[in-house]
């Protein structure tokens, strides 16, 4: 039985010496599953590239074809001045906050500050376009926030465009009421 075994054990010695060495590689399946990892997250990293870059377009391409008119020049002019901000984020500031007023004032309400100054409507996007529809979403401080970040604008910049914005309706002659509910709205002290 002895000799069984030995013989067992060589010829199973022979065939393990003979074949060809298998090698565990543990390094090379590292690096093998490394690049798996950053390839995927190159790819992960350039669809949220792309996307920004949509985003960012998309809203260039709405301010780039928002036309001011009539007293909201004024106002555009102003804020652009004042603050030290393009034409561009002038308007979309100022449109942003007007659009959260829109979407949280009554409809009488807003229809009376909108009718006080020729031209405000061209800040929400007044042809229904891509502009229109990007401000109609907006319903919150957060929301205007957004807007602001996408037109290169610190969030911060809310507390200076809103009083501005808030004095220039009020010499246009919009209603103490309607300022306040403004005031409110946008966080206004006072």
């Amino acid at each position: 039985m002895n000799a069984f075994r030995f013989g067992l054990m060589g010829a199973s010695l022979c065939l393990v010496l003979s074949a060809p060495a298998q090698a565990f590689d543990l390094k090379s399946m590292t690096d093998s599953a490394n690049k798996a990892v950053n390839d995927a997250s190159d790819k992960a990293n350039a669809s949220v590239n792309q996307a920004n870059e949509a985003a960012t377009g998309a809203m260039d391409s709405a301010n780039s074809k928002l036309a001011v008119t009539g007293e909201a020049k004024a106002l555009v002019d102003s804020l652009s001045t004042d603050l030290g901000v393009t034409q561009q984020q002038a308007a979309g500031g100022a449109g942003a906050l007007l659009a959260m007023a829109q979407n949280n004032l009554s409809g009488d309400q807003f229809s009376g500050i909108m009718n006080k100054v020729p031209g405000l409507d061209s800040l929400l996007g007044g042809d229904g376009g891509m502009a229109s529809s990007m401000l109609g979403n907006i319903s919150s401080l957060q929301g205007v926030s957004k807007a602001f970040s996408a037109l290169g604008l610190s969030p911060d910049m809310i507390s200076q465009f809103a009083p501005k914005i808030l004095g220039f309706l009020g010499g246009e002659g919009v209603g103490a009421t309607a300022l306040n509910s403004l005031k409110g709205l946008w966080g206004v002290a006072g």
